[in-house]
């Protein structure tokens, strides 16, 4: 069955419901925002997941993400140092915080090559299996029990070029499922017209919608089974397993339809996903 990644059939209640103030440019992101933070509150997700937002500098990465700040689980930060990491790890152990998030990445990567291998190092581990212990890297951290966090950042084009090779081969580029965007021609006029007449940006009000204590979600292997052409090419793009992007996608379906009010993932659910993967890649396609 072939599904037109572009359009989902129907407009599903998330998709019109959610941020119909903002432009419409900007809802996939905000949509993928909501949906990577409800993951952290889903009993079947044995982690949170993680998002890279990738563009062009000047885009407005930081301001997509500026809702993020406004949710307890997250600690929000331009830059982070392993010290600081440690106080998080700690939040997050206390259940305080669940996610971490830069808005700039590129300010971690302009660190002395120690001080950025050891954040990348933490943050590989934080991000998939946990931390429990940090006292090799002359930092003290214990927990009885591995300690999980969700990061969600971004960067530019030109940086993530720099870096990716090194981030591919490590396996920290497949713990973080990617979202590149450009803006085609007309997104730039409408944003450029709306700089000029000085309107207040709508996004200072959004809220993002978080279910803290979800019902479980029945998830069908056939609905689910859709997504594998999704998961291939993620696993392709970052030299690994399709099991790593099996389980993020998986877990975004289910956050849709929790966000939604619903007890089963549907069809709708799976081509809302296929719509959204128009962008969750490396393929830089326009909004």
């Amino acid at each position: 069955m072939q599904i037109d990644p572009l359009t989902p059939k129907s407009n599903s209640p998330f998709q019109s419901d959610f941020f119909t103030q903002v432009t419409h440019s900007d809802k996939p992101i905000l949509q993928m925002e909501n949906l990577v933070v409800q993951t952290a509150f889903l009993k079947s997700c044995p982690k949170p997941i993680s998002l890279l937002l990738i563009g062009q500098a000047g885009i407005g990465k930081t301001r997509l993400l500026s809702p993020l700040s406004k949710l307890r689980e997250v600690s929000y930060v331009n830059d982070i140092t392993p010290k600081y990491l440690v106080e998080f790890l700690g939040q997050a152990k206390n259940g305080k915080k669940r996610f971490l998030v830069i808005p700039d990445f590129t300010n971690c990567m302009s660190h002395g090559k120690s001080t950025r291998n050891t954040l990348i190092a933490i943050l590989r581990s934080m991000t998939e299996e946990g931390v429990s212990d940090l006292s090799s890297y002359h930092l003290e951290f214990k927990s009885e029990k591995p300690v999980r966090a969700g990061l969600i950042t971004a960067t530019t084009s030109s940086s993530f070029e720099m870096f990716h090779r090194a981030w591919k081969g490590t396996g920290f580029l497949s713990r973080l499922l990617p979202f590149s965007f450009s803006h085609c021609i007309a997104t730039t006029e409408g944003i450029m017209d709306a700089i000029d007449s000085k309107r207040t940006d709508p996004i200072l009000d959004v809220k993002l919608s978080v279910v803290r204590k979800p019902k479980p979600v029945i998830c069908s292997e056939v609905l689910l089974r859709q997504l594998r052409v999704c998961e291939e090419m993620l696993s392709k793009s970052t030299g690994s397993l399709p099991y790593r992007p099996q389980v993020q996608l998986n877990s975004i379906t289910e956050a849709l339809a929790t966000l939604k009010g619903e007890r089963a993932v549907s069809q709708e659910d799976i081509d809302t996903v296929f719509w959204l993967s128009k962008w969750i890649n490396y393929d830089f396609n326009e909004l």
